[in-house]
């Protein structure tokens, strides 16, 4: 089985005065997935101090050298599950079609963020998963799991 943390709008400095630590979420992990709004580069330093595989996205507010070295979209296919990442734009009403159609081919699993709301559902047999946010009130992180082609996710409450 693959494991894969998912984090999103962490938001350091604007909105938190630390970067979290994450650290007692990485010993089992086989990948991770950071889905914007890090806000500056030292977070997703952060992420890949841990010597994990990082798969990045950049947010709408992410500084201009986050942007310039992340893509606003990222593909990855691991056991036959294809995986779209995208940081995510406008409301949070219809982000789904939003996110849905920043991508060209049907996928397994759509990763966004944004919206600082945890999701996870599935809709017309794709996977819509949000880890929510790493500041403000009610932090949350998300696990994804794949096996055997299947994908699922798990959201968790965040204390740090």
């Amino acid at each position: 089985m693959i494991k894969i943390l998912v984090v999103s709008d962490i938001h350091f400095p604007d909105r938190r005065d630390t970067i979290p630590n994450l650290s007692e979420y990485i010993n089992d992990i086989d990948l991770i997935f950071a889905l914007g709004d890090f806000t500056t580069f030292e977070v997703l330093n952060y992420l890949k101090g841990f010597g994990t595989p990082v798969s990045a996205v950049h947010g709408n507010m992410d500084e201009q050298l986050l942007k310039r070295n992340l893509p606003e979209t990222h593909t990855v296919k691991i056991d036959g599950v294809k995986i779209g990442l995208f940081h995510g734009n406008g409301g949070p009403s219809g982000i789904e079609k939003r996110v849905r159609s920043k991508f060209k081919n049907e996928l397994d699993a759509y990763l966004f963020g944004h919206s600082h709301r945890a999701m996870n559902k599935i809709i017309n047999g794709s996977l819509f998963f949000n880890p929510g946010a790493l500041c403000g009130n009610n932090k949350t992180i998300g696990i994804l799991y794949i096996d055997f082609s299947n994908v699922w996710g798990k959201i968790i409450k965040f204390d740090g």
